[in-house]
């Protein structure tokens, strides 16, 4: 059995300020913006913030969809900008593109856990520390959906997931935005995991970093201890800079533990 992690969320290419994480470990999870067309409904003015009374948009100065061009600071557009809400930790689904993160993620099995982490500034430094703020158990094979496939190949298996946020896009723009040459010259696989319980964002995030060099941030040796990750540098497991997907060889239960245990 195997846990692969993922860093996931709003980061600071695209949303300003980032949220951070508080002294009791409270946070609110930022999925970041949708840059293209898409089907969700779902909007910054319209999920409610956990931990406070209005939603994320109250949270948010700017968005920058696609992490690149003109930031979106009137109020109304913050608002009105749809999430791609990816994983979606509600409905349990979640999708990648990343070719570093499809290797790990199709090689799951039923009972493994995928676990989200993303940087957040704490409570004692602007610093973004790597959090671990959501997970879940792998429900049934990946979907592994390949460029060469035909479309109406594609809609039929992604209508097994109907609120993934690849789903989605492909209905927004009648493709996956990772298979169609408008939007890409090095089509990619695309591959949507569906979850189950346990799972869902945490109550509280769990801090997995304490090192940083740079711009990057590695795990904390008593974290690794028991995480057993699969990747190690000089400086201990890579947390991003960019993000990494991290295989970890715990088991599941003892996962769960160590979530259970420090959120």
């Amino acid at each position: 059995m195997t846990v692969v992690l993922c860093g996931v969320g709003a980061d600071t290419g695209n949303v300003r300020p980032v949220p951070g994480v508080d002294a009791e470990g409270r946070f609110e999870y930022v999925p970041i913006p949708e840059k293209g067309a898409t089907t969700e409904t779902a909007t910054y003015g319209s999920i409610p913030c956990r931990h406070r009374d209005g939603v994320l948009a109250d949270l948010l100065d700017g968005v920058r969809p696609g992490s690149e061009g003109e930031w979106l600071t009137d109020g109304a557009a913050i608002r009105d900008q749809p999430v791609h809400h990816d994983p979606n930790l509600d409905a349990l689904t979640y999708g990648e593109h990343r070719p570093g993160y499809v290797a790990k993620l199709r090689a799951l099995e039923p009972g493994d856990v995928v676990g989200f982490y993303g940087g957040f500034p704490g409570p004692e430094s602007a610093y973004k520390h790597r959090y671990l703020f959501g997970c879940f158990t792998v429900a049934e094979a990946p979907t592994v959906l390949d460029p060469d496939m035909a479309r109406e190949d594609k809609r039929s298996l992604l209508d097994a997931h109907p609120e993934n946020a690849h789903r989605n896009r492909f209905e927004g723009r009648g493709d996956l935005y990772y298979h169609d040459p408008a939007f890409t010259d090095r089509p990619r696989p695309v591959v949507v995991l569906p979850g189950r319980e346990p799972g869902g964002l945490l109550d509280r995030a769990v801090r997995l970093s304490d090192r940083r060099r740079g711009p990057n941030y590695y795990m904390s040796e008593d974290v690794a201890a028991v995480l057993e990750p699969a990747t190690e540098t000089d400086h201990g497991t890579h947390l991003g800079g960019f993000k990494p997907a991290v295989r970890c060889a715990v088991d599941p239960g003892r996962f769960r533990s160590f979530v259970r245990d420090r959120s």
